[in-house]
């Protein structure tokens, strides 16, 4: 009573919050004893609380602010459900998305991009020192470490309701180990084949819910194989129930698989002439729902990136192409139009001209005439052999189409896991495996709007997945206990073994199903009699009146189921026509698909993979087994698989319902919480020992601690003791059984980082060593190449000293032939140019001839005396020839006019040039600017013309 003060902080329940904050503002007793609290919620609320004497029914105390928000719920001061939901809600307030709650990773979905995955985060959380705060990676390193350290398989859960995450964690833990196994380099093949598997099981088995937009719509569970070095060699796929109704019917806002919108979306427009597809809109398979787009996602990109993905897993163009024609065919084949003859009958017909029927019977390479008498009729088989053959109702006939299209659908889902397991794991990685790590991402707890079979499976298999995290958390926790002799407070804890025992009993609802699928007479309302009166509550309770159904109480919730349909389901039965028609096809592909899928393919080596493999109708059927037993039988499988491995759990939390980005929906949050025991498993995390080791184990890995390594240890517990006791001083957070150490929350821990450090203190000591006996070591080296080097160096400089004076010699008589050549073209060129000179004087002589002789000329005609007149030649237009003769002298002008024009100096005659191209004399050439005008008037007269 102490606690509950004046100012305690305390939680009180909220319709709408769950739990809502509140401090004590008044305490007083009652007259009976009685603790009457005044109490002040964080609405402002005013409320009074009475607790009797004696009673525990006090409200539960809320942390300090300082320790509201840890990293591990189990570290809460004080644990209860309102400091739990909380510390969640805090810190999904700051975007830290993963809470540990003792043995189990909690991770809350954002709906919403993050960077918490970067390759950044990678190498953190594979390095020596992790960080310590709680991520997907580092239970994905927790696992590597299994199987590195301890040598022992390893198994992955990620649980959670529909919507939560599950695909995406499972998605992200698979890419850590694949670069883990890199050290942050490039993948290898293999694993990039690993990873690519991821977009191809999405495509063909996941689709868009109310819940969610990428839902799985069956259960994986895939092993990936490491060699004895830790490096990924292989994986391999088995797969669990299928949802196969989904192919023929979606519920409102819902979508078929992702592969048919994407095949719609992104063919090009040759692959769609050739299938004849459109729009997702024009088919009734893909249209039921009315949601055909998925806001933000492109489904043509989507198509790329699996056609992207096919080929890295080496599935080549021409078997995808046979692929997209299986797909293009069941498309084509629920188009079918099927009607009544008349108003009369109900005889189911079905056009022989259907374009439909025509176009699904092509590609399935089958005679459409003996297709479409496959659907509106059947055969029944009598005694010895003979058949009568009767017509169906159009509602049966439906029911024959859509029988037919969900068996090609689930053989090729069951032939392309079979595929992908030859392509991951061949027959070197076999020889190769020595450990493996598993990851299972199996469907959510669901209750939808119409609960039917499918449902009924998958919360079946979640019962099943809780009972063994029960089994493994508490039941195994404290026989373990009792066994080594450790005193641990027994912690009571929710029990779903009724409600597995209701349904997987000797006369439980599996049985009763299976019991009436075989009667030729079984019916569902038959089946809900006969569940009614054979089970009994508190697990099984009947519907209310006027409805045709039953309601299980679940680990999470009360469940009510529609009868339904419940027995066509289980029976999985296809027409022997159709089955003979599929095995006579001319498809090849699609033989092989329908072969492999009858023969179990490599999907689940335990069982059949997604449809248990066709049943046939008639009296093969009661031979056939049915789909409930075959999951039963799968399941087990599963579960014992996962029981031989250590176990680790990551429980994806939805938020809230509305799939908006960060959006808390506390009573959403608190009731998943509840479903998944995580205040049970911190409470059990608390009181009792939640590592352990046997002694050999943990004297080999600790004794360094405390004395040198390679010291024998004859008596193993005194060794245990002396580690612990010298490494952890609180002797209650430690107990020794008969083979184990058991430590408290946080020792393993607390030596492992001891030991961290103490090997980073060996190697510093070992570098130190190393690095002195290098350095002496290249001392040596040192030395001796020096030597070496001089050696070399007089040898390499003898060698070019020869090779420089050849070198040296070779161009001395170069450049003195150099000279010689020189000299000759010198003297050549002098020789050049004497001779142009004397040719230069020749006519330079040539020249003063020339104008010696014109001078004499004109000097002889100015001593000439005048002709009389009546001999002076008559007056011509034109000028007289020069080269005629000279005209006589009483024929020349008046002394006077000579000599009044030529008064002066001769003129100078220009000079006589010789062609340099035919070596003979030119006609001279007159400069005018050196000329006189005397001189030009003497020139240009008819006397100097002519």
């Amino acid at each position: 009573m102490s606690l509950y003060e004046v100012g305690t902080r305390i939680w009180l329940r909220d319709d709408a919050e769950g739990w809502i904050g509140g401090e004590i503002r008044s305490r007083s007793e009652g007259k009976d004893g009685s603790l009457v609290l005044g109490v002040v919620a964080e609405n402002g609320t005013e409320t009074t609380i009475t607790v009797k004497a004696g009673s525990a029914a006090l409200p539960p105390v809320r942390n300090v602010p300082e320790s509201e928000a840890v990293d591990d719920l189990k570290y809460l001061p004080h644990l209860n459900e309102g400091s739990m939901l909380h510390a969640v809600r805090t810190r999904f307030a700051s975007q830290r998305i993963y809470t540990l709650s003792g043995l189990v990773l909690i991770a809350l979905n954002p709906y919403a991009s993050t960077t918490l995955y970067s390759p950044a985060h990678i190498r953190a959380y594979s390095s020596v020192t992790p960080p310590s705060s709680p991520h997907l990676f580092s239970v994905a390193q927790a696992a590597h470490d299994g199987i590195s350290l301890r040598r022992r398989d390893q198994t992955i859960i990620v649980s959670g309701e529909s919507g939560a995450g599950k695909t995406v964690s499972a998605r992200h833990v698979m890419r850590y180990f694949a670069a883990l196994g890199q050290a942050g380099e490039s993948v290898t093949g293999t694993e990039e084949q690993i990873l690519a598997t991821n977009p191809v099981m999405e495509a063909f088995g996941n689709a868009k819910t109310i819940r969610n937009d990428n839902s799985s719509r069956f259960g994986r569970y895939l092993e990936i194989l490491f060699d004895a070095n830790q490096n990924i060699v292989g994986a391999r796929i088995r797969i669990y129930l299928l949802e196969r109704s989904r192919l023929v019917y979606q519920p409102k806002h819902e979508r078929n698989t992702h592969i048919f919108y994407q095949l719609c979306a992104g063919a090009s427009p040759e692959l769609r002439r050739e299938l004849g597809i459109g729009s997702a809109n024009e088919y009734h398979y893909l249209n039921q729902g009315g949601s055909s787009t998925i806001p933000g996602v492109d489904d043509a990109a989507s198509f790329r990136a699996t056609q992207k993905a096919l080929t890295a897993l080496n599935i080549p163009r021409s078997q995808q192409l046979s692929i997209f024609r299986l797909l293009a065919a069941l498309l084509h084949l629920g188009n079918i139009s099927i009607s009544t003859s008349t108003s009369r009958s109900s005889d189911a017909i079905v056009s022989s001209d259907d374009p439909a029927l025509l176009r699904a019977a092509a590609l399935l390479g089958v005679p459409a005439p003996a297709f479409q008498k496959g659907i509106v009729k059947k055969q029944i088989d009598v005694a010895r052999g003979e058949k009568i053959v009767t017509a169906l109702s159009r509602d049966q006939a439906v029911v024959a189409r859509d029988s037919v299209a969900r068996h090609i659908y689930t053989c090729l889902f069951d032939w392309l896991v079979a595929v992908l397991n030859e392509k991951l794991l061949g027959e070197e990685a076999r020889a190769r495996a020595s450990s493996f790590i598993g990851v299972l991402d199996i469907y959510g707890f669901e209750d939808m709007e119409r609960n039917s079979f499918e449902q009924f499976c998958i919360n079946y298999a979640n019962e099943k997945l809780q009972q063994e995290f029960n089994v493994h958390t508490f039941k195994l926790s404290q026989e373990e206990y009792a066994r080594e002799g450790i005193n641990v407070a027994f912690i009571d804890f929710p029990d779903n073994q009724p409600c597995i025992d209701m349904i997987e009993g000797r006369l439980g609802l599996l049985s009763l199903i299976d019991e009436q699928s075989r009667l030729p007479s079984g019916s569902d309302a038959g089946l809900l009699r006969k569940l009614d009166e054979q089970l009994k509550p508190p697990s099984y309770k009947k519907a209310l009146f006027g409805s045709a159904g039953f309601t299980i109480a679940h680990y999470a919730l009360e469940v009510s189921y529609d009868v339904d349909g419940f027995l066509e389901k289980n029976r999985d039965a296809v027409p022997d026509e159709h089955l003979a028609l599929l095995a006579g096809s001319t498809n090849d592909f699609l033989r092989e698909v329908c072969e492999r899928a009858r023969g179990g393919g490599e999907s689940a080596p335990d069982s059949r993979p997604a449809s248990g493999g066709p049943a046939r109708r008639g009296g093969a059927a009661r031979k056939q087994p049915t789909l409930a037993s075959t999951f039963k039988g799968s399941l087990a499988s599963l579960m014992a698989s996962i029981n031989a491995t250590e176990t680790h759990y990551i429980r994806c939390i939805k938020p809230a319902d509305s799939k908006r980005p960060w959006e808390f929906d506390a009573q959403k949050v608190l009731g998943q919480l509840r479903a998944c025991g995580v205040l049970e498993t911190i409470r059990i995390s608390r009181a009792g020992y939640p590592s352990k080791m046997v002694f050999a184990d943990f004297v080999e890995r600790f004794a360094i601690l405390v004395e040198a390594p390679g010291t024998p240890t004859p008596n193993l517990v005194a060794a245990c003791t002396r580690i612990l006791s010298g490494t952890v001083t609180n002797p209650e957070l430690y107990a020794l059984g008969h083979t184990k150490v058991f430590l408290r929350a946080g020792v393993l821990a607390h030596l492992e980082k001891l030991r961290a450090a103490l090997i980073t203190l060996i190697t510093a000591i070992q570098a130190r060593a190393r690095a002195k006996i290098v350095r002496r070591a290249m001392v040596v080296e040192r030395q001796r190449a020096s030597e070496e080097r001089a050696r070399w160096t007089r040898v390499q400089a003898a060698a070019r000293g020869i090779v420089a004076r050849r070198r040296y010699a070779a161009e001395r008589k170069e450049a003195e032939a150099t000279r010689v050549r020189e000299r000759e073209m010198a003297e050549k060129e002098n020789r050049a140019r004497e001779e142009r000179k004397q040719r230069e004087r020749g006519r330079e002589k040539e020249r003063e001839e020339a104008r010696r002789h014109a001078a004499r000329a004109s000097l002889q005609s100015q001593a000439s005396p005048p002709l009389p007149s009546s001999l002076a030649r008559p007056q011509s237009t034109s000028s007289p020839s020069r080269s005629g003769p000279a005209p006589p002298s009483s024929l020349a002008r008046p002394p006077s006019a000579r000599s009044t024009r030529h008064r002066g100096p001769a003129p100078k005659l220009p000079e006589r040039t010789t062609s340099l191209a035919h070596g003979r004399p030119t006609s001279p050439t007159l400069d005018p600017r050196t000329l006189s005008k005397r001189t030009s008037r003497q020139f240009n007269s008819p006397f100097f013309l002519g």
